[in-house]
């Protein structure tokens, strides 16, 4: 199998580890993909009602990419903002 074919299953599986750990955490935040600022390997933004502390759920998505960043070598940045 080609190397990028390769990158390309693993970023599948980390991103989708990603969201279910972090939908575990916090159910009801809306995950989605947006486009990297610089040289991301995926760029996530995670929406959180105001009822949520953002602070607090954008610590944890940092702690939850780092894990994914260990484990699959790919860096995953997320994005927190209140919905809109």
């Amino acid at each position: 199998m080609p190397e990028t074919m390769i990158r390309e299953k693993a970023l599948a599986e980390a991103v989708a580890k990603l969201v279910d750990s972090l939908h575990h955490k916090y159910p009801g935040i809306k995950v989605r993909p947006i486009s990297s600022y610089e040289d991301e390997d995926f760029t996530l933004e995670v929406s959180v009602s105001k009822k949520l502390p953002v602070d607090e759920i954008e610590e944890a998505c940092h702690g939850e990419c780092l894990k994914t960043e260990d484990e699959y070598d790919l860096y995953v940045l997320p994005k927190v903002v209140y919905e809109q």
